[in-house]
């Protein structure tokens, strides 16, 4: 019996102590990490890290010192690349705060085979950090920009991607789309502003889309917002028409904010050949009338609700053209509705879905209403 409680009290001494413990002195905290292909052909690996005088927090804001580190190195792939950026650090590399991680333009552009072999292989991906593509640039540039209103550049980012105003994706949300032949992959883009002044900083005001695992294009600003009207980002739409002609008291256009916004996707098979039509429907106030227009008046504010009909359905179907038949990307998922309502039809299409899709049949139609007019109702100035 004796010999049984000495053999628990040694087995207890053995289980309580943190064997395994990382002190935070010991750490190279990431927060935020990218990857490019350089112009050899060698793989680049940036981190961006923050120094301990660097972390925010409520006693200290470490006014004038250096925040962050950059630290890169190239290898003939990711793992080498990765052992080589170990190699010139004094503490052992910790995802566990990374914010962002960045694709390089040229990096995407070839293939992210090697990416999501690691990362879905990778025990400490942060799967909930923000996934970007660099626009125009390179990741480790971006890494490697000033923004001056925060301390760490990568946290900058994170917040704006945090906001309602910004189209974002995450990695989880990322690595889902490559593995669904019904949805291809769309990230932010992102890109250097006013690069080699005073006033650096960065935009995210594109989104990057693309084909099987290879970029295949850039959605432009002005069309940002119909993105992410058509994939169902949580987002209060603005839209802005030319309602009649500028003269010399009215710029003639009226703007809108949506109170509520949808998309409802309906697909059909004829022929053995898919197709769908989208309904597009939003319910706004006006936030500015520049024009003579009294919308009160039913009969004017119903002219005008088919003018932002018919404009947005314009600008819709050239989305649709852009991404369909140049990028040839279901981004909006359109594979996924065919496969919930035509499964024994999917099933024998899903491997030759990214041949089908530009090919089928979009029908787009938009219902528009118009239903506050704002605190004033009508116009604040009527001219006689």
């Amino acid at each position: 019996m004796a010999c049984r409680y000495l053999l628990l009290l040694i087995i207890l001494c053995m289980t309580t102590s943190c064997w395994d413990r990382r002190e935070m002195d010991d750490l190279a905290l990431i927060m935020g990490s990218g990857i490019d292909l350089t112009d050899t052909g060698l793989v680049e690996v940036s981190y961006q890290i923050a120094l301990p005088t660097g972390i925010p927090s409520a006693v200290s804001s470490g006014g004038g010192k250096k925040q962050v580190v950059i630290i890169s190195a190239k290898g003939n792939d990711i793992q080498e690349a990765l052992g080589r950026v170990q190699q010139q650090m004094s503490r052992s590399i910790y995802f566990g705060h990374r914010e962002v991680f960045l694709i390089g333009e040229n990096y995407a552009r070839q293939g992210l085979n090697q990416l999501q072999d690691l990362f879905t292989r990778f025990p400490e991906t942060r799967y909930n950090s923000f996934v970007l593509t660099a626009y125009g640039t390179t990741a480790k540039e971006i890494l490697s920009a000033s923004y001056p209103m925060e301390l760490i550049p990568a946290l900058a980012i994170s917040k704006i991607q945090s906001s309602r105003q910004s189209f974002s994706v995450k990695f989880d949300k990322f690595l889902e789309a490559f593995s669904s032949p019904g949805t291809s992959p769309v990230t932010a883009a992102i890109r250097i502003i006013h690069k080699g002044t005073d006033r650096e900083s960065v935009a995210i005001d594109r989104a990057a889309v693309y084909l099987d695992n290879h970029l295949s294009g850039f959605i432009p600003p002005e069309e940002l917002e119909l993105l992410r009207w058509w994939i169902g980002d949580p987002y209060r739409l603005g839209f802005t028409i030319q309602a009649e002609p500028e003269d010399k008291e009215y710029k003639g256009t009226i703007s809108v904010k949506s109170s509520e916004s949808s998309v409802h996707v309906r697909t059909k098979i004829i022929d053995d050949q898919p197709e769908a039509e989208v309904t597009f429907h939003a319910v706004v106030k006006v936030v500015s009338n520049n024009t003579r227009l009294n919308l009160i008046d039913d009969k004017i504010r119903k002219t005008v609700e088919q003018q932002f009909s018919n404009k947005l359905k314009l600008r819709i179907e050239g989305l649709l053209k852009l991404v369909q038949k140049e990028m040839k990307s279901d981004i909006f998922g359109l594979g996924e509705e065919i496969h919930i309502e035509h499964p024994a039809f999917w099933k024998r299409t899903k491997n030759s879905w990214s041949e089908n899709f530009p090919e089928m049949t979009v029908n787009i139609k938009v219902d528009f209403q118009i239903e506050q007019l704002g605190k004033t109702q009508g116009r604040t100035y009527l001219k006689q």
